[in-house]
């Protein structure tokens, strides 16, 4: 016990790192609690333990500082070559990610070379191109150093299904106060920062229009440019089928993902607790723990598999590296060679099926073979159920269909408005626009949902049940059929 929680004490903060400009980098360190550094803020906690762990920044080569949210990984510790003691292996605890308190320290390190670049000004000026408008603070830090793989410009700032609910954050959901902290907060909102910029340029043609009937229509003795509203009464609900539509085929799409990732949750269970019954000869028992703990980190860096930007200094690209999770499971050498291969989790998959038919020929029952078989193969569903969203959108045309509808709909609209709203058109374009064009804008949002859903919370917490179940796991006795009478 010793030993394994001075493993966990010493074990690193697994974080992913982002591509490009600020790249910052974090690891657990111990701070002696006799040991002061002069200058440094006291930490709550060191007269308690010797052992308090605080964040530590340090820099990242070749990369410039970046704002305290950019957090990468750091080298994963090599594989030993002598044998590895089995009980202090299954006790080692997972990595957490951080979570940001008061007792955490951060030291601030400047890149040389590169100058500073903070992520919030491009994820702002991808949100929304109307410069004042955007606001000063856009993912929390807990949230976003949980989950790095998170899309920033996809996400608000507040609560979002981007990470687990808690009891406490479930009752501010559903609070009566939630109408007004809502309207008043809409101008941090993503959606109205992604539809802000199409909705001003929409209300400018309205408020154009109306100074041409108000005024040069008038001086130029023209007529008022103003038609029926029959056209835009009959089409709108044309119009809005199609939003409805493409809204819930989204929305389907994020509810099947998530699925997915509570059925990998479910199957990671179920193998752990069959792991029992295969041969504990030769390690194989350990060995599917260890495959099974290293499939969720495979499983994230085949569903994220990178985003690109446009600009190179741009620190919101993003690619998962399995690496570092499947080091902490299989070792380096292991971890390395399946990286090699397109497809990570299936060839993880693969190595634990070979596993079991080798546990098979030691004398493993065949009926809880098929049973662990049935579970590599549900995995291996969630895995291929994955690629159709991931690969497939919604189909081009009917999205290119639904905007340019959208787009001509509401250009049109401020002619059949202005018999009857007169100048009160030009704000009735503008919620009209936001209103309907923040719809279209959801469907996008979670089209693709991996990128905002909690995936990496997931996987560090089937890590921990693996490991949490791996030492009582490992010291349940062989199971033989009873013999025939």
């Amino acid at each position: 016990r010793v030993a394994a929680e001075a493993e966990r004490t010493n074990m690193a903060v697994s974080l992913v790192a982002p591509i490009g400009a600020g790249g910052v980098r974090f690891r657990r360190a111990r701070r002696p609690a006799h040991r002061v550094t002069p200058g440094a803020r006291k930490v709550p906690g060191d007269e308690r333990s010797p052992n308090v762990a605080r964040l530590v920044r340090t820099p990242v080569p070749g990369v410039g500082l970046g704002r305290s949210r950019a957090c990468v990984a750091r080298d994963a510790p090599r594989e030993a070559d002598e044998p590895r003691d089995v009980r202090a292996e299954a006790s080692a605890a997972p990595v957490r990610s951080p979570s940001w308190d008061e007792a955490d320290e951060l030291e601030q390190v400047g890149g040389a070379g590169v100058p500073s670049r903070s992520s919030d000004e491009y994820v702002r000026k991808a949100r929304s191109g109307v410069a004042g408008l955007q606001p000063s603070s856009t993912v929390c830090e807990d949230m976003y150093c949980t989950d790095p793989g998170l899309n920033q410009l996809l996400i608000s700032e507040g609560s979002s299904i981007s990470r687990f609910f808690s009891q406490d954050e479930w009752e501010r959901h559903r609070s009566v106060g939630r109408y007004w902290r809502h309207l008043f907060s809409t101008w941090k909102s993503t959606i109205f920062l992604r539809v802000l910029e199409p909705v001003l340029l929409i209300t400018c043609f309205a408020a154009a229009l109306a100074a041409w009937n108000t005024h040069f229509a008038r001086v130029l003795a023209m007529p008022v440019l103003q038609i029926a509203p029959l056209a835009h009464q009959l089409s709108g609900g044309i119009v809005s089928l199609s939003l409805v539509f493409r809204t819930n085929n989204s929305n389907r799409r994020v509810i099947d993902a998530r699925s997915l990732l509570g059925k990998m949750s479910k199957c990671t269970r179920d193998l752990t607790r069959m792991s029992q019954y295969v041969p504990n000869q030769d390690g194989l028992r350990l060995d599917v723990l260890k495959h099974l703990r290293a499939f969720p980190y495979a499983m994230e860096s085949h569903v994220r598999k990178g985003r690109s930007r446009e600009d190179a200094r741009d620190p919101t690209a993003f690619r998962v590296d399995p690496v570092p999770g499947m080091t902490r499971a299989l070792g380096t050498k292991k971890a390395q060679r399946l990286a090699y291969y397109e497809n990570i989790p299936a060839q993880v998959l693969l190595d634990m099926s070979q596993i079991l038919n080798k546990a098979l020929s030691l004398g493993m029952s065949t009926q809880m073979h098929q049973q662990c078989e049935i579970i590599v193969k549900e995995l291996s569903s969630v895995v291929s159920e994955s690629e159709k969203i991931l690969y497939t959108p919604i189909p081009i045309s009917y999205t290119r269909h639904t905007s340019r509808t959208l787009t001509l709909w509401l250009l049109t609209l401020p002619f059949s408005l202005w018999g009857a709203l007169g100048l009160a058109t030009i704000p009735a374009i503008f919620m009209l626009g936001w209103l309907m064009l923040g719809v279209d804008e959801i469907g996008i949002e979670i089209e693709e949902p991996f990128c905002i859903l909690p995936v990496r919370p997931l996987c560090d917490m089937c890590e921990r049940e693996v490991v949490g179940a791996m030492a009582q796991a490992l010291r349940a006795e062989d199971w033989l059929p009873a013999a025939k009478k």
